[in-house]
């Protein structure tokens, strides 16, 4: 069951890792066209600026819940790394409590947001702003449950029931 989950979460890493990389093109594509487009044509391109800041929301929560799973997101130590290590831990499952909590909210109005946005469509392109505003929620998700995974584990290790 174990190496069950570890290829579920590869694979969802993996995912996300490629979704990212194909965002990250799209916005270079579409902003070097509008340059060469606007600048050696003469003719902007119109559509290209909204593509582009559609790809960077993506990208951003993406990004974010990637570094939330290599536990690589902000995190501020000052007060943690001077203390027992019994205590640091406890902190850290605090943290990621307050963090949980703090991801339902962020799911709840991202789905929200989202739902309520499938009508509006964008002034350029002419898509759903839905499709947008769907990062929030599906990324956050991700993050919640890279948050979960990490306190479980957290909780196991202090516990010493955690197998190598």
């Amino acid at each position: 069951m174990r190496s069950f989950l570890g290829g579920v979460e590869k694979t969802i890493s993996g995912v996300i890792r490629w979704l990212i990389i194909a965002l990250m093109l799209v916005m270079t594509a579409t902003v070097f066209l509008q340059i060469v487009f606007r600048y050696v044509f003469n003719v902007p391109l119109a559509w290209s600026e909204e593509l582009a800041r559609f790809s960077f929301v993506w990208v951003s929560f993406f990004g974010a819940s990637a570094l939330m799973r290599m536990r690589e997101h902000i995190n501020v130590t000052v007060f943690t790394d001077n203390v027992p290590p019994r205590v640091r831990s406890a902190c850290v499952i605090l943290a990621n409590l307050c963090v949980l909590f703090c991801i339902y909210f962020f799911v709840v109005g991202g789905v929200a947001l989202a739902t309520n946005e499938w009508s509006q469509l964008s002034p350029t392109m002419q898509v759903p702003m839905g499709y947008v505003y769907v990062a929030i929620p599906l990324a956050a998700s991700l993050m919640g449950v890279w948050v979960l995974v990490q306190t479980i584990e957290l909780v196991l290790k202090v516990r010493g029931e955690v197998r190598p």
